[in-house]
């Protein structure tokens, strides 16, 4: 028993340090500037827990804040770190199924950080559903002062009312636009590639910064909950966000 236990450590060990290969040849610069992770549909802490355990073990970001938001929207912070070298910033939704008050919550989040942590300038990184909700939020009227967005990730999302939102969004706002491709299916298994293309050309056509990703291969990789447990997927939102030749 102790030998198979052994194996399976020394295993887990090399699997893990596999998964971390991409992120290795990743260079980035260090700023203040934090990062927000939305996950999608009925997620919880654990689906973004995988970015942010990734990106930490290899010094790329600096896992900081844990924000936990009750059904009544009551905000619970917990803090890990400084806001410093590339900070993480995770949002977890206890009503984790209704993207439309989500986004409003996210606008109470997004202001607390304002106060209370002096976040001026922020990053989003949203999957699935997490996508629409950082969207709606970047795209609503806000009556309290709120960060301002650098730079958003978008991963295994369609907004299908984005034509008439998008004049609302922020033009500084620089996109990445990540696909799945399952072999050469239509899509990610759950949303269409075109959808998701179709996104990327409306921003194209409104002048807006956009880079677009698909990521093509076998559902292991592409499969649309398997996007954000991708190491390809990692390595692009990191160099994207902190790269060094964004300075």
């Amino acid at each position: 028993m102790a030998i198979v236990s052994a194996a399976v450590v020394t295993l887990s060990g090399a699997y893990w340090q596999w998964r971390l290969t991409p992120l290795k040849h990743v260079q980035v610069q260090s700023t203040n500037i934090p990062t927000v992770f939305v996950a999608g549909d009925y997620a919880k802490a654990f689906s973004t827990n995988g970015f942010v355990h990734r990106l930490s073990a290899t010094h790329l970001m600096t896992r900081a804040l844990m924000v936990h938001v009750a059904k009544n929207g009551h905000v619970v912070v917990k803090q890990f770190a400084p806001l410093r070298h590339n900070p993480t910033i995770q949002v977890v939704f206890a009503d984790n199924h209704h993207s439309k008050r989500q986004a409003r919550q996210l606008a109470t989040v997004m202001h607390l950080l304002n106060q209370r942590y002096h976040v001026q300038q922020f990053n989003a990184v949203g999957h699935s559903s997490g996508g629409n909700i950082i969207f709606d939020y970047l795209t609503a009227n806000h009556q309290e002062a709120q960060p301002h967005i650098q730079r958003f990730v978008s991963i295994g999302t369609n907004y299908p009312n984005a034509a008439l939102q998008l004049k609302h969004l922020p033009q500084q706002t620089k996109i990445l636009n990540i696909a799945g491709q399952i072999w050469r299916t239509s899509g990610d298994g759950e949303v269409q590639l075109n959808g998701i293309l179709a996104f990327s050309k409306l921003l194209t056509a409104h002048h807006f910064e956009i880079q677009t990703k698909i990521i093509h291969g076998n559902p292991l990789r592409t499969e649309h909950s398997m996007l954000h447990i991708n190491p390809t997927v990692d390595a692009q939102l990191a160099t994207f966000l902190y790269g060094t030749s964004n300075s």
